[in-house]
């Protein structure tokens, strides 16, 4: 009989496009100011998730594990660049609201060779 047992939930994921301009604040998480996902039975406010306050909007930083807790301190990003492929629908459509006090949904490339190409031009190793 096992007396611990390790359970992995979730991972994050990077949401920031660079981390030049970044404002981060801590903002309590109660139910109607971020959105709330269940993963495997737990609550989970996941990272690149929009966050309403009083007067604000932002995107949480990291992942969080809020079962069973009615409020909760999280991290959220007030300023500075974020990847768009990696929050939420509901943040996409604040787009313009959050650029206009600094957030921005900031669209990355896809890596060179995801599209079949192999960049690799002229690697034979010979010499003329």
């Amino acid at each position: 009989m096992a007396f611990n047992e390790n359970l992995t939930v979730f991972q994050s994921l990077n949401i920031l496009e660079s981390e030049i301009g970044l404002v981060t604040k801590t903002r309590t998480a109660v139910s109607g100011a971020v959105e709330i996902s269940s993963i495997g039975g737990k609550s989970i406010v996941k990272a690149g998730s929009l966050f309403t306050g009083t007067n604000e909007y932002g995107v949480v930083f990291e992942d969080y594990d809020i079962t069973g807790e009615t409020a909760y301190p999280i991290s959220v990003i007030f300023a500075g660049r974020v990847r768009a492929d990696r929050v939420s629908d509901n943040v996409t459509a604040k787009k313009s609201d959050l650029a206009a006090v600094g957030l921005y949904l900031i669209t990355v490339p896809a890596p060179q060779g995801a599209t079949g190409a192999t960049g690799a031009t002229g690697a034979t190793g010979a010499t003329s």
